[in-house]
């Protein structure tokens, strides 16, 4: 390869790239790519992966005078704008799939007559398409026929019910792995009441796929754990990020039976199940004879509740068993683009809220006629969901009405009926809701940013209790190192610096940071043989490619005080002891230590420790001390940093190194002499030391503004905005578990002052009184460059208003104001059982640039750690074409740079004949308002463009 210069092919080239750039920047798809699929002997790909739209199906189905096993799943009546196939059927079980290669060739699997397909190959036109996943969405059907439908087989007329099953014989191809094969998502077609013959039927039905990267929020969930009536999901990510299983609660029906099955709420964070939205359900269970799902908005807004039935039950209170509670739901919010639906009143049809231009009206009882200007049966369809409570019930059960629709003379005519014998269903009013999905323009979530859930891995053995975890991501490999501090050292290691068994260890182990899989065994990093280890932080030290390590150790050394260990790890997941140095801190202090933290430089790879250290007289203050690549010492013991008090606590020190800068920035929350107490300050403190050894820490400068006056700030966390090189601030107002929190910007003016100003108001990432919505402290920062948002976590427990313990989380765009959300309230990654521990330590949050996730460590109260994260998919709120690349030689690189300023990643290829565009490794620096990336020279022509 070369690298002494461009050669007059290579300028050309390169010239040529930049022309090109004005064509080929323009915003691309949000959506994430899905997987690549595996195509088996005889197959074909199947179309794009569908999760950029929500899109719908018609289908017509038919039965016949035989009543047998077969259907006559005839064609379609529209779809879109998706295509669909379908691929295979019988009476009661039809396979939709999504996105075929082949739309028109898919076609050929219908209009086949009256017959059970049962095709699997895979050169199969319908089958060579997307298998519907709850991992990725939510899948709604509709019964599109009103009863009573007979098909003179001797059957009798019937009243369709309609589910779906996740447990399809119809092939296809996986949304999560690629992989061809059978499974996921089956609609199961029904008949309500009970029938000797077969509970299956045949009937004309829609379906409606809404996909989690598009930012709709539901989820599927599993029946409950019939001893404990704990919630859970089908499979561990079958839901949109934001919500978790505890969301769901169950309850004991009769009261006091220990029977948790058919009935619970749904809680969603901030929502007002009155005014905000409307849930959407069907049941997942899978079974022949089919279940209804009803859901009724709660008085005052706290939810909805849900009730679970078999279609045959002609009593409200008989409900179904706990291995048949599955169901899917969806939230389509009021302010959904496009949303033409909304709350109807069954008892007169008046629109309790509406969303969108239609008319509707009661005709009598249990038939509605909608009027939807300009659409007809075959432009779109309608989703449909009971949403009212059940009179007479001893406790407040959803109703037990089931819905379905047909066109007539250009009205959509609903019915809404309950079962009333084995054979027959009578009208009913009862509120429900509706959404139009046009074939076209089908409604879409609201801005916002959107996710994708990772699974979440214990950390530790079972039976094993951890009281810390924590986290550093590298910034040259996906690889994160996970930290926990194991009080019994249940895995009997040596502690490194002393060569006896340690008492308490800190154990690492890395993990990848796409799959989260563990890639190492779990390893010893610090010990203490004769007492705890508390208060625990780690780094990657991009300069030296290492973790540095900082560890309390509780009755340490002579003195038997609190004293500072560190140590540096080695990225190698392969060697058996990653450890390469370890160093005791003032082994001999007379005074004990205790919070402890620490972060490197990545220009000359020097490392600060930070820690609150007790001085006689004064109560308890911050030093600091600088240590090279190798943690030999720069500074003689240590310098002062609590420089703006004489006496009182500096507590909760927090640092971290601003690359933009080059220096280190400490803060912490301080009770000063002069009378103001519980204030945020930060300081400014080299990279290296003086002409004389010694640490250079200006004096602190207030950060949060004290308002409302005399309001403690607590545990501050303080991160650069990479965007637009700010500091943000977090941290706790009002004290310990609250549920306030604050974030204060501050812009940082040049050397040697370093001058702290506020460039705009704090602004509240939570919110309220008491624990509601629930008490939290301790938030941490992280920032994905690629998607150009910024996120604060933090944990969430203790809620009076019935939200799970978790972990919680808001999001931030790249000027570091609140992203909009569907929720009125912060975003929930995880249920944490028994809520994460409220000291430090207990959690951290971090972003791995080369898997594109966010990855969050934790320790609950019974002490286990674990592992989880999540993916931005988009954090862009809105459109609008990329801007022009500016291309210039620098060295033996090239610098793409570009206009700070919306959520762009920047990918290279290298022919525009046949283009294979691939993300450029690396984060791009704000410089005079440019983000710029330095990209080697390969000695090959590139070009390049910016994807949203």
């Amino acid at each position: 390869m070369r690298h002494q210069g461009f050669s007059d092919g290579w300028r050309s080239r390169l010239q040529l790239a930049a022309i090109f750039t004005s064509i080929v920047c323009t915003a691309q798809a949000a959506a994430p790519a899905g997987p690549t699929p595996q195509i088996p002997d005889g197959g074909a790909a199947p179309g794009p992966f569908p999760n950029t739209s929500v899109t719908a199906i018609n289908v017509i189905a038919r039965g016949s005078t035989t009543f047998n096993s077969s259907v006559d799943v005839h064609g379609i009546d529209g779809m879109g704008p998706i295509p669909w196939s379908v691929n295979r059927y019988n009476r009661g079980d039809i396979a939709v799939r999504l996105a075929p290669r082949d739309p028109v060739a898919a076609m050929g699997s219908m209009g086949r007559g009256f017959i059970e397909l049962g095709d699997n190959s895979p050169g199969l036109a319908a089958n060579q398409a997307w298998r519907p996943a709850p991992e990725l969405g939510v899948l709604i059907p509709t019964a599109r026929e009103n009863g009573p439908v007979d098909w003179n087989d001797g059957e009798g007329s019937f009243f369709p019910t309609i589910a779906i099953s996740l447990s399809s014989s119809g092939p296809g191809y996986s949304m999560v792995t690629g992989a061809f094969g059978s499974g996921d998502v089956d609609i199961n077609t029904g008949r309500a009441g009970t029938h000797a013959s077969s509970p299956e039927a045949n009937f004309s039905f829609s379906a409606a796929w809404f996909p989690f990267d598009q930012g709709w929020i539901g989820g599927e969930v599993a029946g409950p754990d019939a001893t404990t009536g704990a919630s859970r999901w089908t499979r561990a990510t079958a839901h949109a990020v934001g919500i978790t299983a505890g969301m769901v609660k169950w309850t004991q029906f009769p009261a006091e039976s220990g029977i948790y099955a058919g009935l619970g709420d749904i809680l969603l964070p901030g929502v007002n199940s009155l005014t905000n939205g409307m849930i959407f359900a069907t049941s997942a269970d899978g079974g022949s004879d089919v279940n209804i799902v009803g859901v009724a908005p709660k008085a005052g807004g706290s939810g909805w509740t849900v009730t679970i039935r078999e279609d045959s039950a002609t009593d409200a209170e008989t409900l179904a068993s706990p291995d048949q509670s599955e169901f899917q739901f969806l939230y389509v919010p009021f302010n959904a683009k496009n949303l033409i639906g909304g709350h109807i009143n069954g008892q007169d049809g008046a629109k309790l809220t509406s969303a969108g231009n239609y008319t509707i009206a009661r005709t009598s009882v249990g038939t509605y006629e909608l009027t939807i200007p300009g659409e007809t049966g075959n432009s779109g369809t309608l989703l449909l969901q009971v949403a009212d409570f059940e009179s007479g019930t001893s406790v407040p059960m959803a109703s037990r009405a089931f819905l379905s629709y047909e066109f007539q003379n250009s009205k959509f005519v609903i019915q809404a009926r309950k079962t009333a014998s084995d054979t027959t269903a009578d009208l009913a009013d009862v509120d429900f809701y509706f959404a139009w999905v046009d074939f076209q323009n089908p409604l879409s979530p609201p801005d916002g940013p959107r996710f994708r859930a990772l699974p979440t891995a214990n950390v530790t053995a079972e039976g094993v209790v951890i009281k810390e975890a924590n986290l550093a991501v590298n910034t040259d490999i996906p690889q994160a190192l996970v930290t926990v501090v194991d009080d019994s050292n249940s895995g009997g290691f040596t502690d490194p610096v002393t060569g006896q068994t340690a008492a308490s260890a800190l154990v690492g182990r890395f993990y990848n940071t796409s799959t989260l899989e563990p890639t190492s065994e779990p390893f010893i990093i610090l010990g203490n043989p004769g007492g705890q280890i508390t208060r625990h932080d780690v780094d990657y030290n991009a300069f030296s490619k290492q973790y540095v390590v900082v560890a309390n150790a509780r009755t340490y050394g002579p003195n038997s005080l609190g004293i500072p260990l560190l140590a540096l790890v080695n990225t190698n997941a392969a060697s058996p002891n990653p450890v390469a140095k370890t160093k005791v801190f003032m082994e001999d202090s007379d005074q004990t230590f205790d919070d402890v933290t620490i972060a490197a430089s990545s220009k000359n790879g020097n490392i600060i420790l930070v820690a609150e250290r007790n001085f006689a007289g004064e109560g308890e203050g911050s030093i600091g001390a600088l240590f090279d690549k190798d943690l030999n010492q720069l500074t003689p013991q240590f310098g002062r940093l609590d420089l703006l008090q004489g006496t009182g606590d500096e507590d909760d020190p927090d640092v971290l190194y601003l690359a933009s800068r080059d220096v280190f920035f400490y803060v912490s929350n301080t009770d000063l002499s002069t009378g103001l107490r519980n204030r945020v300050a930060g300081s400014i403190v080299q990279t290296t030391p003086s002409a004389g050894g010694a640490l250079q820490a200006q004096t602190e400068q207030l950060i949060a503004d004290n308002n409302p006056a005399g309001v403690n700030e607590g545990h501050p966390a303080s991160f650069e905005n990479p965007f637009n090189g700010e500091i943000l601030t977090a941290f706790d107002l009002g004290g310990n578990n609250v549920p306030n929190g604050q974030i204060a910007y501050t812009a940082i003016g040049a050397a040697p002052t370093y001058t702290f100003t506020a460039p705009r108001p704090e602004i509240s990432y939570v919110t309220g009184t008491g624990g509601d919505p629930f008490q939290h402290n301790h938030p941490q920062w992280a920032a994905d460059t690629n998607s150009g948002v910024i996120v604060v976590g933090y944990n969430a427990r203790q809620s009076s208003i019935g939200l799970p313990n978790g972990y919680a989380f808001n999001v931030l765009d790249r000027n570091g104001a609140m992203m909009p959300s569907q929720f009125g309230l912060p975003y929930f990654l995880t249920d944490v059982e028994g809520g994460i521990d409220a000291s430090v330590a207990r959690h951290n949050i971090g972003y791995s640039l080369h898997s594109d996730t966010f990855l969050v460590a934790f320790t609950s109260i019974p002490g286990i750690a674990q592992l989880t994260g999540f993916q931005i998919t988009s954090g862009e709120t809105g459109g609008g074409p990329a801007p022009r690349l500016t291309i210039r030689l620098a060295g033996q690189n090239v610098e793409v740079s570009w206009p700070a300023g919306g959520a762009f990643g920047l990918q290279a290829t290298p022919s525009l004949s046949s283009p294979n565009w691939q993300p450029v490794t690396g984060a791009p620096v704000v410089r005079d308002g440019n983000f710029v990336m330095t990209v080697p020279i390969e000695g090959r022509a590139r070009f390049f463009r910016l994807v949203r």
